[in-house]
């Protein structure tokens, strides 16, 4: 219950940030889709369910926000939750494990980053080229300059992922007291 409230706070506080911060900056003159970004930290342990649910939640919150086509972030979002959970671990186990200059001895440890920045550059594009058909099918000309412009959206998103990954590994990894009054040295609550 404790992990799922933390991360409802980290969707929440995405989608603050997405819709009163974001709206007045830009990236290569696209606004990044930072809860893209952090459904899809999110479901870097390969979590499908936490991932469908986080993404339907991220989706109520995005189809509230936009609304200019109902239902339709509802259906995303929940699926691109889904995918994360299931391209992450993939790309984890084969992209090459990087050396710790540490320890020589000791196993090679992963990083989810980089799994994190491609899961992030597909879903983004494959999220730009529905909304690409979409306004091809409502009569929208489709240029060279659209193409651009979803390539741009991929990148900003991209690079915003990478500073979205610090954000939600401080707010699932934020200490909360339980119990109230002092605290041992072990970190147990001290009973009278």
């Amino acid at each position: 219950m404790n992990k799922a409230l933390r991360i409802l706070a980290a969707i929440f506080f995405a989608y603050i940030v997405q819709t009163t911060v974001l709206t007045r900056f830009t990236m290569l003159r696209m606004q990044p889709d930072i809860l893209l970004c952090v459904l899809v930290v999110l479901t870097l342990d390969g979590d499908r369910y936490k991932g469908f649910c986080a993404g339907a939640v991220t989706g109520l919150l995005m189809d509230a926000m936009v609304g200019q086509l109902p239902f339709l972030y509802i259906i995303i979002y929940p699926l691109f939750g889904y995918s994360a959970a299931r391209i992450s671990p993939a790309l984890q186990s084969r992209l090459p494990r990087a050396k710790r200059a540490d320890k020589p001895s000791a196993s090679p440890k992963r990083s989810g980053l980089p799994a994190t920045l491609i899961t992030v550059a597909l879903l983004s594009l494959f999220y730009e080229t529905i909304l690409l058909v979409y306004r091809y099918l409502n009569g929208v000309d489709v240029t060279l300059d659209s193409i651009g412009r979803m390539l741009q959206f991929a990148l900003s998103t991209t690079v915003a992922a990478f500073f979205v990954r610090f954000y939600v590994r401080f707010c699932l990894a934020f200490p909360i007291r339980r119990g109230g009054g002092r605290q041992s040295p072990t970190g147990h609550p001290e009973v009278n």
